[in-house]
């Protein structure tokens, strides 16, 4: 009983903790960059090349540049990796990325906490799923405060999702819980596919499912694709699987499917191997990774000079409501959705290659207008 007691009295003053943090939102100051956009790119993948790995060589920026990605790393999830390189260093910079560390590892006990207490309840109304990303890269690296996550991402079968919805807590308890019954079709995996390979971690005398290594892999280059490639962290995550993989890994099982699915995913493996030094010795698809599109990694950097990915871009048809006053601001929202040629590429189903993008990019967008189209009229209608 004694332990028991303990172990609530944590788990209380660890919420607690993570909840005084969150009253103070971490506010980085927007001031002007003294570098073009296209060079912050190449500073965040040479600040974070090799960052998850237990020995961090020192990064080779010098502080003028340590400042001018410090606001980026921040938004976009990579301030721990990036306080690792610097943390021998005696500046604001530092001291503002190793409070967004702290901030991290007191979220991660947590998130901990809430996905053991989600698993139980899910297990009592007899659900059974399967966490994907989080916890499931988090618990691979040298500490979990270097990788953030939020939503709990969860794959159930499409029967239990009421179920699902019910075992949730509600009122003040509230879990921040995506539920998913399917993937992106490029995925080529049913649940079940998943699940007869799934493997069972313990974590607070709770078994929490997450993928095999080899379907993990699979789906983490496709969710890097599908959101652009913004986050550099991303791509750490890949990094890391690689190089924390098993002697058995199978490969087959993580490429099986349409050759052109699986050469995707050797591009990403490639982007990690070529933009942040993952070690890719021994693996089948090396020539491929050494062989990338010429646009590819410099799409991706310049992404990684913008504030943040499309996937965070507001919803047209609500800018349109509130802009229909404004319309020198129009433009702006709508560029906001314009697909990089990575998501524009992947939107398409088309083969990563030398071939020109634009025509991807404009043909991406023009799907999306008869959407957006419809949408915005509900809204103002509505209005």
């Amino acid at each position: 009983m004694a332990g028991q007691e303990h172990t609530v009295w944590r788990k209380a003053s660890v919420i607690a903790l993570a909840s005084s943090f969150r009253a103070h939102a971490f506010v980085y100051p927007s001031t002007p960059v003294p570098f073009p956009r296209s060079d912050l790119g190449q500073f965040a993948a040479r600040a974070l090349a090799r960052s998850w790995r237990r020995t961090v060589p020192p990064t080779p920026l010098k502080p003028e540049e340590i400042s001018a990605i410090t606001p980026l790393a921040i938004s976009a999830g990579s301030a721990a990796l990036l306080w690792r390189a610097i943390n021998e260093t005696d500046s604001s910079d530092a001291e503002n990325l190793r409070a967004v560390y702290r901030y991290n590892a007191i979220n991660a006990g947590v998130h901990e906490i809430h996905i053991a207490d989600i698993f139980e309840r899910m297990g009592a109304n007899g659900v059974e799923p399967i966490l994907f990303k989080g916890w499931g890269l988090a618990r691979l690296y040298p500490d979990a405060g270097f990788r953030p996550y939020g939503d709990l991402d969860l794959w159930i079968r499409g029967q239990e999702l009421e179920a699902a919805k019910k075992a949730l807590p509600a009122g003040e308890h509230l879990y921040c819980v995506e539920l998913h019954t399917s993937f992106y079709d490029q995925y080529e995996r049913s649940f079940d596919q998943v699940m007869s390979c799934s493997q069972l971690v313990r974590l607070h005398d709770v078994d929490v499912r997450i993928p095999c290594a080899e379907d993990h892999l699979r789906f983490i280059c496709m969710h890097f694709l599908f959101h652009g490639g913004w986050r550099p962290l991303w791509l750490c995550d890949v990094a890391l699987m690689i190089e924390s993989r098993a002697p058995d890994f199978d490969w087959d099982r993580c490429l099986s499917g349409k050759r052109k699915y699986a050469d995707w995913i050797a591009c990403v493996i490639g982007l990690a191997h070529q933009l942040i030094g993952a070690d890719i010795a021994g693996i089948p698809v090396t020539r491929r990774a050494h062989n990338l599109p010429r646009w590819l990694a410099p799409a991706i950097l310049r992404q990684w000079g913008e504030e943040m990915g499309m996937s965070f871009a507001e919803e047209v048809s609500f800018s349109i409501k509130r802009d229909l006053g404004r319309p020198l601001a129009l433009p702006k929202h709508i560029k906001s959705h314009w697909r990089n040629p990575v998501q524009a590429s992947v939107e398409m189903d088309a083969w990563l290659d030398d071939r020109w993008r634009m025509p991807l990019q404009a043909a991406a967008g023009l799907g999306r207008l008869s959407a957006i189209a419809r949408r915005s009229a509900a809204n103002i209608l509505k209005s």
